[in-house]
């Protein structure tokens, strides 16, 4: 009895202090100070797109050959791609930007029916024409999970000039159909997901009270079932950006990831080059939502990083960077061939 007592204690007592590492990482999770996290920024500001306040942030030098434009994930921030902005820091031939989609971050909050993925990419484009000079150089667009959903849709629906200078793409984790297809996703199309998610539009203020004790719950969950985080700081800091996300885009979004698709994107597409990485275990976007890709983009490379889950960003960010850099690469002597002699 003493035994299970003192095992009972130490539970108890790991707990809270989970839970306070929890709170203060949410706490800092914008400071732009803290690691894992956006440091060191060279420029940051907001974008008005039609009333809505969209932030971005820049590393790098604002004349750089290439421009990579980061879009992060359903339930992010541009946080999410601390490792691969830390990677990219010291190129003089790159600059890195990166965009709060409405209703992420530090962007402004908004009604679930304004959660779409033409808003989301429209806000991309705002930034994009904001900070780009019309006479930059080249663009490669990087997408993770609804990122790249969103980076499709802008890739299609981008104006001629905008278009014509993006170089390449790198599509991680994500879909060009309806995630609802395949994977664990297909639960969204559920009726008592569709039940649930109606309870929290009508309560939010109810359930934003339990979301920091639904998160101590969630997160070795996630952990186990989703992804292969080597490190409890690294899920720490996945789950203070979901805690950081406002219920509106948590639902707004999470109808436009079940029925919206982005097929129409190939003619576009198939004018890039890029890749499109997935991780072995990533049960959120399975393999075969890849392979639809790749079905589509005759131009791209499938990469399948082994034993990676949903958010091989953080996960496996090595692997990232590196396939970052070979899509930069291709974007760079794209700029240099069609440079006048």
């Amino acid at each position: 009895m003493y035994k299970r007592n003192r095992i009972a204690a130490a539970y108890r007592g790991q707990r809270r202090k989970n839970r306070a590492a929890q709170r203060l990482l949410h706490q800092r999770l914008h400071d732009h100070e803290t690691s894992p996290g956006l440091q060191n920024l060279d420029a940051e500001g907001e974008v008005d797109n039609e009333g809505v306040d969209i932030a971005w942030f820049e590393v790098g030098n604002p004349n750089a050959d290439v421009t990579v434009v980061f879009i992060h994930g359903y339930c992010l921030s541009s946080e999410a791609w601390c490792d691969q902005v830390e990677h990219l820091r010291s190129r003089s031939d790159v600059r890195s930007l990166l965009v709060d989609v409405r209703g992420h971050g530090m962007s402004s909050r908004v009604p679930a029916a304004d959660c779409t993925i033409d808003d989301a990419a429209d806000d991309v484009l705002a930034v994009i024409l904001e900070r780009l000079p019309k006479d930059g150089g080249r663009i490669v667009v990087v997408g993770h999970s609804l990122g790249g959903m969103i980076a499709l849709n802008l890739i299609r629906r981008a104006p001629q000039d905008i278009f014509e200078r993006i170089s390449g793409a790198l599509l991680i984790s994500t879909s060009m159909r309806r995630f609802a297809d395949k994977g664990v996703t297909r639960v969204l199309q559920s009726s008592i997901a569709e039940a649930f998610y109606s309870a929290i539009d009508r309560v939010p203020q109810k359930f934003n009270r339990l979301r920091f004790a639904v998160a101590q719950i969630a997160a070795p969950t996630i952990a186990a079932v989703v992804a292969g985080f080597p490190k409890m700081e690294r899920l720490q800091f996945h789950t203070a950006m979901l805690l950081d996300t406002p219920l509106p885009s948590f639902v707004g979004y999470f109808d436009e990831l079940t029925d919206h698709s982005e097929f129409e994107a190939q003619e576009r597409l198939q004018k890039l080059q890029g890749q499109v990485v997935i991780g072995s275990m990533d049960i959120i976007t399975p393999k075969s939502q890849s392979e639809a890709i790749c079905e589509k983009w005759n131009n791209c490379e499938l990469k399948v990083i082994d034993g990676s889950g949903h958010m091989v960003i953080l996960e496996e960010p090595e692997q990232i960077s590196e396939a970052l850099d070979e899509i930069i690469s291709a974007a760079a002597i794209s700029n240099h061939q069609d440079s006048p002699a």
